[in-house]
């Protein structure tokens, strides 16, 4: 077993074993190899701390390091380090050669003077190699409540007494994001790479949406055009390859934050709607729908909602007014019971995702429900509380001819 630097003809090598070494392991895919592609050239990176591991000659192993910081309360900022990726290839996994890559970088990390390290992580691994809970070291992450112990933010002082009299917060260094906010240089990055599946499994790290933070399952993952599964947007945000949606960061913390009964129920606090909106505003600018400038924000322009806005308006429905927009809903929550010739009928099916909308009828304390597919567009009438249901209209859609 070898250590060294890494040299550039390495970089090529080194890359394809990151992506190896995190595919489907962490998140479906993986980034890891792209942010060390672009890393190397950060201000932020730290070149004598950029190690191969090699076994008969072959690079089985990698670690990278780089500066960061702890923002502490009186807004003074106190240099610390990170590092990661730290790869193994998959062959060589669970032999202990990325622990001893890691002693090896860490004790050249102290040498160079970082006195403390914090990263994301698994505590049941890095443990062995001294890390902590970084809560336990009064050093919390950014987008989380500060009374939270995290279970995944870790760290480790290396120089004793570093941290003496230290409280602060700790931000991963922008050049960790750069796949998020460079996505089609990553995707022609990617391209060049022997393509893999990206798969949701077990064992990976919660996931939350990238657009509105509610935590991902793979039952509410977003769509592309071709009916794919996009992998970092709810179908609520993101469906048939747009966004459902224009807001402002402002705007999606207002509309989300009438879940915060939802979010009590789950978590066990008790926070006001206010007080929910002011943690999603701290959550959201990590990410990625937001950590764009406003001029590269992505907008909702999915020619799927456009065209049965289109469809909707031209039925010409007495007291329906003008529809100017749509959101994504689920059949369970408008699956109406209507009755119809003395029977009683549900339409849609409680587990599929439709277009729709609710208005109110011109004149009248009814309401109009509008759900629609790549198939049918549903009209239904009703009062308070959907009591009442009728059906005003079951079109089949022109464009579903023949399916």
């Amino acid at each position: 077993m070898n250590i060294r630097l890494e040299q550039p003809q390495d970089y090529r090598e080194v890359e394809n074993l990151t992506r190896e070494a995190f595919w489907n392991v962490y998140r479906p895919g993986c980034t890891e190899h792209y942010i060390l592609h672009r890393y190397r050239s950060n201000p932020d990176f730290i070149p004598e701390l950029d190690f191969v591991l090699e076994e008969d000659g072959k690079i089985i192993g990698h670690v990278m390091y780089s500066k960061a910081e702890i923002v502490c309360g009186d807004g003074t900022k106190l240099p610390a380090g990170t590092f990661g990726p730290i790869s193994i290839h998959p062959d060589y996994k669970r032999k202990g050669y990325g622990l001893k890559l890691l002693r090896y970088s860490l004790e050249k990390a102290r040498e160079r003077g970082i006195g403390v390290l914090c990263m994301e992580g698994n505590i049941a691994f890095y443990k062995h190699a001294g890390f902590v809970l970084a809560s336990t070291l009064k050093i919390h992450y950014h987008s989380e409540p500060k009374e939270s112990e995290v279970p995944y933010f870790l760290a480790q002082e290396l120089i004793p007494g570093y941290l003496d009299g230290i409280e602060g917060s700790y931000c991963p260094p922008k050049g960790y994001f750069v796949a998020d906010e460079e996505p089609k240089a990553f995707e022609a990055y990617e391209a060049a790479f022997p393509k893999k599946e990206k798969r949701w499994q077990e064992g990976q790290l919660p996931q939350f949406c990238q657009s509105c933070g509610m935590p991902l399952t793979e039952a509410l993952l977003g769509t592309e055009a071709d009916g794919s599964p996009n992998f970092d947007y709810c179908i609520y945000c993101y469906k048939d390859g747009a966004f459902t949606g224009n807001f402002t960061m402002e705007e999606m913390a207002e509309f989300c934050a009438q879940f915060v009964g939802l979010y009590n129920e789950h978590t066990g606090r008790n926070l006001t709607r206010e007080a929910y909106k002011v943690l999603l505003l701290e959550l959201y600018p990590r990410l990625k729908r937001w950590r764009l400038s406003d001029g590269r924000l992505p907008l909702a322009d999915s020619p799927v909602k456009r065209q049965l806005l289109d469809e909707i308006n031209a039925l010409g429905i007495d007291g329906l007014p003008k529809i100017d927009d749509l959101c994504v809903l689920q059949g369970a929550f408008v699956n109406l019971a209507y009755r119809l010739n003395g029977s009683v009928l549900k339409l849609l099916d409680d587990k599929k995702y439709y277009w729709g909308t609710q208005v109110e009828k011109n004149g009248t304390e009814r309401c109009f429900g509008i759900a629609c597919d790549e198939r049918y567009i549903l009209v239904g009438e009703y009062g308070k509380n959907g009591t009442d249901a009728e059906i005003v209209l079951l079109k089949r859609r022109h464009s579903a001819a023949g399916a």
